[in-house]
């Protein structure tokens, strides 16, 4: 059987392969020189196989995209997972990431390692920054420069807070008495004190004076009418010195006690109002608002 019979059932895959392996076989060859220039053909795209076995990569937690130092300013700039999550930098400076998960800090700080720590809930990295350089070892102390002129004394400060008491010194010796000083203004008296015990009763004194006779007193209520005495022996009969003169009634002005011709008065007593007044041998007189006068005639 031809040849070309045979090719022309072979599978298209092997028929395609074979055309593919022997392309950059042909391209190697030089062509002749006599022989038209091919014509260049439209390249036809074509699917890249993928790998068996082979998955995508993973994205890290979190994404470092600029970690450097410029302008004086420490520039990290990067994104997280999730949309406003608090990013922290050496656990100590802290930002919110935007809607998209991104961050970025801007400020004047230097790492001492120039290694940063970027922390985002249990997510964390480090992050290597650029434009710097980690302190180097402290150098040794320099020697002591000569002592510089002392300068003008300042103005004294404000006085500061009044510390506590102290304790309490020992006691002094007892000083020489002083002078006694001038006696004060008497204070005011005092409160009454309480009642003391009645005292023992004194020795009875000597008897005073007699005092003035004192004004008569209002006439009192008649007394109950006593018995029937016994009867006396008939008297001789004899006309008495005396007679009784009584005014119950006295004006406004006083009452006023006349005795007959040849008689003189020998006692007066006004009710009320005060003493009686003697003006004359036969008369007697009492004060304004007097309730009456008793008199007592008698012939010498």
């Amino acid at each position: 059987m031809p040849a070309t019979c045979a090719v022309g059932r072979l599978p298209w895959p092997i028929l395609l392969a074979g055309l593919l392996l022997a392309a950059p076989a042909a391209a190697q060859q030089p062509a002749p020189a006599d022989a038209p220039a091919p014509q260049a053909r439209p390249a036809q795209a074509q699917p890249r196989p993928q790998a068996q076995g082979r998955s995508k990569t993973s994205v890290p937690p979190i994404q470092i995209w600029d970690a450097r130092i410029e302008g004086g300013d420490l520039r990290i700039s990067g994104s997280i997972r999730k949309s406003n999550q608090t990013v922290v930098l050496d656990d100590d400076i802290s930002v919110l990431s935007d809607r998209r998960g991104r961050f970025e800090f801007r400020l004047p700080y230097r790492p001492a390692t120039c290694v940063a720590v970027v922390k985002s809930g249990e997510d964390e990295r480090e992050a290597v920054i650029a434009n710097c350089a980690p302190e180097g070892q402290p150098g040794k102390a320099g020697e002591p420069g000569p002592q510089g002129v002392a300068g003008i004394q300042g103005p004294p400060g404000p006085d500061g807070i009044q510390g506590p008491p102290g304790a309490p010194g020992p006691q002094g010796q007892k000083g020489e008495r002083g002078e006694a000083g001038p006696a004060g203004a008497p204070g005011p008296a005092g409160p009454a004190g309480p009642k003391g015990e009645a005292g023992p009763k004194g020795e009875t004194g000597p008897k005073g004076e007699a005092g003035a006779k004192g004004e008569a007193g209002a006439k009192g209520e008649a007394g109950a009418k006593g018995e029937a005495g016994v009867k006396g022996e008939a008297a001789t009969a004899a006309a008495s010195p005396f007679r009784v003169v009584r005014t119950q009634t006295c004006p406004e002005t006083g009452c006023t006690l006349a005795c007959d011709s040849g008689e003189v008065v020998v006692s007066a007593v006004c009710l009320k109002g005060g003493p009686a007044q003697f003006e004359a041998a036969t008369s007697a007189t009492c004060p304004a608002g007097s309730g009456g006068i008793t008199g007592l005639c008698a012939k010498p």
